[in-house]
């Protein structure tokens, strides 16, 4: 890319300008002269061919009142400066003026800046809003934008705005952007968000400046950001800029950006409370302080080092906060010990229940069957139909009781789940998730008790169904082997009687 001057330089030795205009989309000038220089072709081709594709040109001649010559890149050279020679050869006295318009595109991020002194007095004359709209056009959805410019004095950059005079020598890392602006919508409330959204460090200069004029208003926009993050409530009209912060005091106005002093403070500040920590806690306590160190109630400028008041007032708060932690850490060891006890009660319960009916079941085959076995020295009239159905009857009496049993450790267990989940939930409002796991220990003793559950009432639930099968099959071998006959016989008896 070539300083514009040296087109200009071909055709006029002397010249005065009548305007210029430089933004992100278009560069303008227009000069007027008294004699014009018709400019050896090669010498025009040279200088233009150096114009990046990017980018499209018109150049414009008039002499006088006639009509006048154009050339865009797409032209013949040759034919327009022999048009332009043979227009020259017929004037009189009359005034020339020539036009460089250049339409810029923006490709891939990368912008031309032909004349850095004119771009920045466009954006001095312009207002703030203006200059923001300018910026949020030239980034667009990018990330960043590099304004590549050869007539800069030194090159600068922010995090997001690059000015270099080659573009190619600029590596950009992805700064997440997006993610910390979307922070913003969370503290505070910024009416033009959507039509300027910017970082304060969107304008903060890292390194060696310009040296330029421009240098001051970054600085100016990234005061101005951020007092946007920091404040409750702000909204930008042309130069003003009207907040409102709620801290120990409620204090609201309106300051004019253009004409107020930058303080570096406030950037600080920003920093502290965006980078890390609990967003919310940090800028309560900011602006707490912010709202007591006012020098003039709503103006901008700040008295004395809120910074150092900020920083003095949040190791107080981490001392409290550090007792409250520790606090709450022991209340959670205890509930997991508490959930540890209630598993135990759960198959507790469920492994009392296995014992009372094998102990009721040992009982009646105790009472009913093996006494009076023992008594007899037989089995015979002692598994009779009668005490057969009875006995099968108490065995399913033993297994319905087991089904309820086992659905109620099952319920008592979704209870289990049900609980520690809540417990959980409730204490996200005061720590953080990846703390609560690791207080939790990702879960591993709430795990392990849902472990001894489920192998507790798998091992009862065989014993129980073991039992009850055991006692159903000798029941139903010994009836078959000494009481069936009994009944074959008092059937024959019954049959003979009939029969004679």
């Amino acid at each position: 890319m070539i300083p514009i001057d040296k087109i200009i330089k071909l055709f006029f030795a002397e010249f005065s300008k009548i305007k210029e205009i430089e933004n992100d989309f278009l560069f303008e000038i227009e000069l007027s002269s008294s004699s014009i220089v018709i400019p050896d072709a090669e010498n025009l081709s040279n200088l233009l061919t150096l114009i990046p594709q990017r980018d499209n040109l018109l150049l414009t001649i008039r002499i006088g009142e006639s009509s006048a010559s154009f050339y865009s890149l797409q032209n013949n050279i040759v034919s327009f400066l022999e048009e332009l020679s043979t227009v020259v050869a017929h004037r009189d006295d009359e005034t020339i003026s020539l036009s460089i318009t250049i339409t810029k595109n923006n490709s891939l991020g990368v912008i031309s800046i032909y004349d850095f002194t004119i771009f920045r007095c466009t954006l001095e004359s312009l207002s703030i809003t203006q200059v923001l709209h300018i910026f949020k056009r030239a980034i667009g959805n990018l990330q960043s934008v590099i304004f590549e410019c050869p007539s800069i004095p030194n090159n600068f950059q922010t995090q997001t705005i690059f000015f270099t005079s080659k573009a190619q020598s600029i590596i950009i890392s992805d700064n997440n952007r997006l993610t910390r602006i979307d922070k913003l919508k969370q503290v505070a409330h910024f009416s033009e968000l959507s039509t300027c959204p910017f970082l304060p460090e969107d304008f903060k200069i890292i390194g060696s400046k310009s040296g330029t004029s421009i240098d001051d208003l970054l600085e100016r926009l990234s005061f101005l950001y951020s007092i946007i993050y920091l404040f409750d409530i702000t909204s930008i009209s042309d130069n003003t800029l009207n907040y409102k912060i709620n801290g120990y005091k409620s204090i609201a106005g309106s300051s004019d950006i253009k004409n107020s002093i930058p303080q570096e403070e406030y950037f600080i500040i920003y920093s502290w409370v965006f980078n890390g920590g609990n967003l919310i806690d940090k800028i309560g306590l900011a602006r707490n302080i912010i709202s007591l160190h006012f020098e003039i109630a709503g103006m901008l400028l700040l008295k004395g080092n809120a910074f150092q008041s900020i920083q003095s007032s949040y190791k107080v708060y981490e001392k409290q906060n550090i007792k409250q932690y520790i606090e709450i850490r022991n209340k959670i060891s205890d509930q997991l010990l508490e959930y540890g006890n209630r598993a135990n009660k759960i198959i507790e319960t469920f492994a009392s229940g296995f014992q009372k009916s094998a102990l009721a079941l040992i009982t009646f085959y105790v009472s009913a069957f093996i006494l009076r076995v023992l008594g007899s020295g037989n089995f015979l009239n002692v598994f009779t139909p009668d005490a057969t159905v009875l006995s099968i009857a108490f065995l399913g009496g033993s297994l319905l009781y087991f089904f309820v049993s086992r659905w109620e450790v099952k319920e008592q267990r979704k209870r289990f789940i049900n609980s520690y989940t809540n417990m959980k939930q409730r204490y996200t409002d005061l720590l953080d998730e990846a703390d609560i796991k690791k207080i939790l220990n990702n879960d591993k003793e709430f795990n392990e008790d849902l472990g001894f559950i489920d192998q507790k009432l798998k091992v009862y639930s065989w014993m129980w169904g073991g039992i009850l099968t055991i006692l159903f099959l000798a029941t139903l071998v010994l009836f078959l082997l000494y009481g069936l006959h009994k009944l074959l016989n008092l059937i024959q008896i019954l049959f003979m009687i009939n029969f004679f």
